[in-house]
């Protein structure tokens, strides 16, 4: 495979996207000290989903008011830049976005930002296959001019939660309701004294069930169910201080995978929060998905506010039946919590191979059938950890390649090394488009 090298020297470097995963690259390259760069950002500010936006734009992150990192200030920080003494344990969005600000102003990198400039297509350039190019056009959206350039690298870092996956059920059509995405949640006071049906127990669909504060009643409807687990730990320690400990990982060496799950969840999980008794445990090991983080479901089930349900079987006009149920169930507001679908609509459409709707990606950056190491997606990661550590040391990786300094191994080990991982996911957690991987086991990887 003719992975070659780039010298560093004037060698200009695009990136897509100045959210947390395009900062965090800009930092890497920008500590280099060789590349010329350039960040397009689509809209008039830093920070990607972290940045609050009262209406939600398509292809842009978006977050909620109250909404709370999944990982406490020590796992979750960047490896230079360590928060606040002062900042909370598990912080909320105004103080991650404190801190990505301040991480991007203290390493230099707003500068290499154009806001408004949306990225319509990256192509292979004509002299691609000798010198691995990339000819990027991109257009101002206030003027709606456009300006066309060639790259020497591009690095794709639009995150994988700004496209919302939208369910749909039989008779849907006659719901004369409200029908909307979690992606489109920003407050819960539109919902006072209303039903709502939440559909999904990921994390965003427990945030949603937090519309139970002012709503007549709220019901959460799953397939499957969810490992809950609270943010406050043993003896009042964030979780993942106990959870994400290397001995754990170790462990995998010596029991089989669904051993340690059982351990996990019989030994921490059901002890916090007995998933079986309240009829949320889902079918799938603790380690094969995400779990969903919330400190105040169980409360809710206990006093009613919030309501478990199976599956929804159909709509009518003001009501939804629920699979099982002989009644309606009066519906005010229908809330999706179904997850996000990837798509980067710019790139040419064989740059990513795919087999039965999984994306292949070395180590979920690299196109392994291209002949040159000069495209990579950050970010683009299912992970059973901190995500911001992920994408640091993705960022330094690309940058040790794109200066020279490491390659990609052959074409031939990469798809078998893609090959076992989606593997192993389709084996723990079924049929996935991207491998689900474990932290420690990711990092430890990345070598």
């Amino acid at each position: 495979m003719n992975q070659s090298k780039v010298t560093p020297k004037n060698k200009k470097i695009a990136v897509i996207g100045a959210g947390v995963c395009g900062l965090i690259s800009l930092a890497s390259l920008e500590e280099e000290g060789v590349f010329y760069l350039v960040c397009f950002e689509k809209t008039d500010k830093p920070g990607g989903t972290w940045c609050y936006r009262e209406k939600p734009e398509d292809g842009v992150g978006s977050t909620m008011p109250t909404t709370i990192i999944n990982h406490s200030k020590e796992l979750g920080a960047l490896s230079t830049f360590p928060p606040k003494k002062e900042s909370n344990n598990f912080m909320r969005y105004p103080e991650i976005y404190e801190y990505i600000m301040d991480y991007a102003n203290t390493r230099g990198v707003l500068k290499y930002i154009r806001y408004e400039m949306e990225v319509l297509k990256v192509n292979r350039s004509d002299d691609y296959e000798e010198m691995g190019k990339w000819t990027v056009i991109v257009k101002n959206r206030p003027s709606e001019r456009t300006s066309t350039d060639v790259y020497d690298g591009v690095l794709v870092c639009i995150g994988h939660i700004n496209r919302p996956k939208l369910s749909s059920y039989p008779s849907q059509d006659l719901f004369e309701g409200e029908i909307m995405h979690t992606y489109s949640l920003k407050e819960v006071a539109p919902y006072k004294e209303k039903t709502v049906v939440v559909v999904g127990m990921g994390c965003s669909g427990l945030d949603a069930a937090a519309t139970s504060n002012v709503a007549k009643q709220v019901y959460i409807s799953s397939r499957s169910g969810a490992h809950v687990i609270n943010r406050v730990g043993h003896c009042g320690l964030p979780y993942d201080t106990l959870l994400f400990r290397p001995y754990l990982y170790k462990l995998l060496d010596i029991l089989p995978y669904q051993v340690l799950s059982c351990l996990l969840e019989t030994a921490y999980l059901d002890l916090q929060f007995d998933q079986k008794m309240y009829t949320v445990k889902p079918k799938h090991w603790v380690l094969s998905k995400d779990p969903a983080l919330n400190d105040h479901f169980g409360s809710k089930l206990l006093c009613g506010s919030v309501v478990q349900k199976p599956n929804i079987q159909r709509f009518t006009e003001n009501c939804v039946i629920f699979e099982g149920d002989t009644e309606v169930t009066e519906c005010d507001v229908f809330i999706m919590a179904t997850g996000y679908t990837w798509k980067f609509p710019f790139l040419e459409e064989d740059i990513f191979e795919t087999e039965e709707g999984r994306i292949k990606l070395y180590k979920c950056m690299f196109p392994p059938h291209l002949p040159h190491a000069t495209l990579a997606i950050i970010g683009f990661i299912l992970i059973f950890g901190p995500g911001f550590p992920a994408a640091e040391l993705q960022a330094r990786w690309v940058t040790q390649i794109l200066a020279g300094k490491c390659k990609l191994p052959s074409k031939e080990v990469m798809f078998k090394d893609i090959k076992k991982d989606i593997s192993t996911t389709c084996q723990d957690t079924g049929q996935v488009s991207r491998p689900l991987f474990e932290w420690i086991l990711y990092s430890t990887a990345m070598k």
